[in-house]
């Protein structure tokens, strides 16, 4: 899948690395290539134009894959954005509502204090005056 090619195996006998499961190894290719100007030893491996073609249409499925999870990566992107924002007004509303509940508490817990305070006030003056 990753590539178009068989994956290189040892020779059983030695000698080099086995292309394309045929008999032709790397030393053999080298030798042959060496000896002669001809194609007869690169038997196993394909031309140039094939290698860039094929690399093109990867290249291009690869474009074609990316330009179509694009949209769907922004679409989910900007929903992802729409409910944070929500969460964070929740959050925001429920803390003001916290605060508003607290600060009528303490108000009113205040106001209980006040007579009671003032009553011992009064309790204390008449204690020492007496």
């Amino acid at each position: 899948m990753m590539g178009d090619f068989a994956s290189p195996a040892a020779v059983p006998t030695g000698g080099g690395i086995c292309i394309n499961n045929s008999n032709v190894n790397l030393n053999s290719a080298i030798n042959a290539t060496n000896s002669s100007t001809g194609g007869g030893g690169n038997v196993g491996i394909p031309k140039h134009s094939t290698v860039v073609e094929r690399l093109r249409q990867r290249i291009e499925g690869c474009r074609r894959h990316h330009v179509n999870c694009e949209s769907r990566y922004q679409q989910a992107h900007a929903e992802q954005l729409e409910l944070d924002r929500r969460e964070t007004l929740s959050l925001y509303q429920r803390s003001l509502e916290q605060r508003a509940k607290k600060s009528s508490n303490s108000k009113q817990q205040s106001k209980q204090q006040e007579p009671d305070s003032t009553a011992t006030t009064e309790q204390r003056s008449s204690t020492l005056i007496a």
